[in-house]
């Protein structure tokens, strides 16, 4: 394999593998017991204390949901931003605010556990085109044989070897957040849908949270085409 090959052939790998999805579904659930009732409006609830995170979800998610036919009320329209386990009201009120709002389910989204690996990324030597030179058997040095491949003295050296570039190693932190959406009859409370996923190092808020949001609803349409 000449050096042209293996360059390229790395530049692939690299491509391939930063094209990979960074979040997936791990399990999808539909309550077959579930209450047999056509839901129109949807309050969408991401339990998240990170407020800008909190916010495009929910409005991705209730843009998602509007998109195809319902209703959306959103967290934020209810509850301070400040809401959480520590000030959450009373259960009944809660839930009676969001009856009020005509809400005849609801979506919650919650990330559920999170992990973080630390772990050594060995350099790596690239290999690139020499300058008119290209690949060539070794042929011997001095008065045993030719000068090889890289030709007469230092300069024929350096220009051969100067396009093989060396990357240091670097120390990296993975993180992987494991989700959970929950969509409820508002009424009764009882679960209809569960969907379990996990994210690998979301890069920002706006472009995660729209990548969530579209795997989801893929699940959403796929699961009521099976319904019907």
């Amino acid at each position: 394999m000449n050096r042209f090959t293996f360059s390229i052939l790395g530049v692939l790998t690299v491509v391939v593998f930063a094209c990979g999805p960074s979040q997936k579904i791990t399990t999808s659930w539909v309550n077959p017991d579930r209450p047999a009732k056509k839901y129109t409006t949807v309050f969408v609830a991401a339990l998240i204390e990170n407020n800008p995170v909190k916010y495009a979800l929910e409005a991705d998610l209730g843009a998602a949901a509007k998109a195809r036919g319902f209703n959306v009320v959103k967290g934020y329209e209810i509850f301070p931003p400040n809401f959480n386990k520590e000030n959450m009201r009373d259960r009944d009120l809660a839930l009676k605010l969001i009856r009020d709002k005509g809400c005849d389910v609801i979506l919650s989204i919650a990330v559920i556990d999170q992990k973080s690996e630390t772990y050594y990324q060995p350099g790596a030597v690239s290999v690139g085109v020499g300058y008119g030179y290209g690949y060539h058997p070794y042929g011997g040095y001095g008065p045993y044989g030719s000068y090889g491949a890289y030709g007469t003295g230092f300069y024929g050296y350096y220009n051969y070897w100067q396009p093989t570039l060396y990357s240091p190693g670097y120390w990296q932190t993975d993180k992987t957040y494991f989700i959970e959406a929950n969509a409820y009859d508002a009424e009764t409370q009882q679960i209809i849908w569960s969907v379990q996923s996990k994210a690998d190092n979301p890069s920002g808020i706006e472009k995660s949270s729209k990548e969530y949001t579209e795997m989801l609803f893929a699940q959403f349409d796929k699961e009521r085409k099976k319904q019907k």
